[in-house]
């Protein structure tokens, strides 16, 4: 008969490390919208914070797909025209980024937040083929969720006389 063994932690030491730096790169947003709330025609920040880093992540958001196929073996199970949309789909927040890096409108705020939620849709569908641990997704539609609504409610702020 087999033994049957109950884990106790449900997340093992580097999948708690990946949520810790998740959670951790909300800081960058949130001290760029005090800095909007705080000093809107002043800024502390030379460069309009919510926006470049949120393109930087938007950018690292597009990699991964980058890395998780080039980390698949051989005989993986996903089909050959699925990781070709992959890779494709792979450099597209990079160059929405540099788009939206190159604007001067704060319009750029809300394209990037489309930016986001874009990501988040491909995160859905391609969690089908590609199988992503378990609070990968969750973690993931929690950081987007926050990232939004800072880039949104950072619009508005800008709009503002």
């Amino acid at each position: 008969m087999r033994k049957i063994t109950i884990k106790k932690n449900l997340l093992d030491k580097s999948e708690k490390l990946f949520i810790f730096i998740g959670l951790l790169g909300l800081f960058p947003f949130f001290i760029g919208l005090l800095d909007l709330l705080i000093n809107k025609n002043n800024l502390f920040f030379i460069v309009h914070l919510p926006k470049y880093y949120g393109s930087i992540i938007l950018t690292f958001l597009g990699a991964i797909y980058w890395g998780y196929i080039l980390s698949l073996a051989r005989k993986s199970f996903v089909p050959e025209q699925i990781k070709f949309c992959i890779i494709i789909w792979s450099v597209i927040p990079s160059i929405l980024a540099i788009i939206i890096l190159t604007m001067k409108s704060n319009f750029s705020l809300l394209l990037l937040s489309m930016g986001f939620l874009l990501c988040q849709l491909v995160d859905e569908i391609c969690n089908k083929f590609l199988l992503f641990p378990s609070w990968y997704l969750t973690l993931r539609r929690t950081l987007t969720l926050f990232v939004i609504l800072i880039l949104i409610y950072s619009y508005f702020i800008m709009q503002t006389p």
